[in-house]
């Protein structure tokens, strides 16, 4: 059973959870400690495809630590059946990814979205999915995570309207 349970849980999705997803994670974990520790939600992140156990890219490291956040003892691990249904959200990084999570896991479908169009509240944009990362070197890893940083920073603005809403009456 998973600590906090009070929180809502934020699922990152990609394909291998050493790349994409875990940065989301971690991003996502650093804005809120930094800046709105008042919400109440935990990231965690998988992959449709991970193996388990498996460490970030030593780029996706590398990354992170260009931004305060240690990764080295992440361990991947594949989506499955009660990760999704323990999560609030879920957010791939591909249609793909959202595909194969909505046939797989029926139960998962009304939470589940691509990052990208979630974060900024849109049904359509021009490039709506985070490019894989994975053998592309620094500079394309460095690229992915500032675009990430911006569509996360989207989220929890978008996430602390909603709390303040709920607590309007």
């Amino acid at each position: 059973m998973r600590q906090n349970l009070e929180k809502k849980i934020i699922l990152f999705v990609c394909t291998g959870n050493t790349c994409r997803s875990v940065m989301a994670q971690a991003l996502f974990q650093k804005i809120i400690e930094d800046s709105f520790s008042e919400l109440k939600y935990l990231p965690d992140s998988a992959g449709i495809a991970a193996n388990k156990g498996e460490s970030a890219s030593r780029e996706a490291i590398f990354c992170m630590a260009g931004q305060g956040v240690d990764i080295t003892s992440h361990q991947a691990k594949p989506v499955n059946e009660n990760l999704l249904k323990e999560s609030s959200l879920i957010l791939t990084m591909t249609d793909q990814q959202l595909n194969y999570i909505i046939k797989e896991f029926p139960c998962a479908k009304k939470k589940t979205f691509l990052f990208k169009l979630f974060c900024h509240q849109k049904k359509f944009m021009k490039n709506d999915v985070i490019e894989d990362p994975f053998g592309q070197g620094l500079i394309f890893y460095q690229k992915i995570c500032k675009t990430m940083k911006h569509d996360i920073r989207k989220l929890i603005s978008h996430l602390r309207e909603d709390c303040n809403y709920g607590q309007k009456k």
